[in-house]
């Protein structure tokens, strides 16, 4: 997402989820279990940029240069 495109302040969930591009149900889940940092302001849930750019960064995986092919055909050992 671009810099003007990015949105400010506080996100509602439905506003998360179509910045993470996933369904807001996955956002509520992340919420209930603590997987995803927020801020509760009574009974909303809001959440800061820099809440879900931690989510997303969390997610990253390392790319390896190392390619590992997959064994195909082999037999069980006879034990």
């Amino acid at each position: 997402m671009s810099e003007a495109a990015r949105p400010t302040g506080l996100l509602t969930i439905d506003e998360a989820a179509e910045y993470l591009h996933v369904p807001a149900r996955w956002v509520a889940d992340a919420v209930r279990a603590r997987k995803v940092r927020c801020t509760r302001i009574g009974k909303h849930v809001r959440f800061r940029i820099e809440h879900l750019e931690e989510l997303i960064a969390a997610g990253e995986q390392p790319a390896t240069a190392e390619v590992v092919p997959i064994a195909r055909g082999r037999r069980r050992s006879k034990l």
